[in-house]
């Protein structure tokens, strides 16, 4: 009996290299956008900005959001709007879901929150499980 595969399989073994990647252990599940957070200090911006382009090419400001496809407005309408300085980041679709990174500096410039997710999925119940248990948390 053929064994089945899920359609976020691909996007979850991408972030499982991210989660390999990242240095820092801290993180948690953001109930309001349903995806996985971690904040951490300005100084590793760039390092861990680099890990986060490599699932999630694609990077939209408020500014630009004018000329992304209509999923990436979607996408960005749902999570409040993009404020100056917050960054959208978007990655390929696989069977419709859309893997994405939230970029979001703190008021006090001493910290960022990257939020981390899958947009778009028809059976959430089956997929957030999983994503939380990828980042540790229970």
């Amino acid at each position: 009996m053929p064994i089945s595969v899920e359609p976020w399989q691909p996007l979850l073994e991408a972030l499982a290299g991210l989660r390999a990647a990242w240095p820092i252990d801290d993180w948690s599940w953001d109930q309001r956008f349903k995806c996985v957070t971690c904040a951490f200090e300005t100084s590793t911006a760039s390092s861990l900005r680099n890990i986060v382009e490599t699932l999630v090419p694609s990077v939209w400001t408020a500014e630009s959001l004018g000329n992304a496809p209509d999923h990436v407005r979607a996408l960005e309408e749902r999570c409040g709007n993009l404020r100056p300085g917050q960054l959208l980041f978007t990655g390929a679709q696989v069977a419709g879901m859309v893997p994405f990174a939230m970029w979001w500096p703190w008021g006090d410039g001493a910290k960022i929150s990257v939020r981390l997710g899958i947009a778009n999925c028809d059976r959430p119940k089956d997929l957030y499980p999983q994503l939380r248990g990828l980042f540790g948390i229970t």
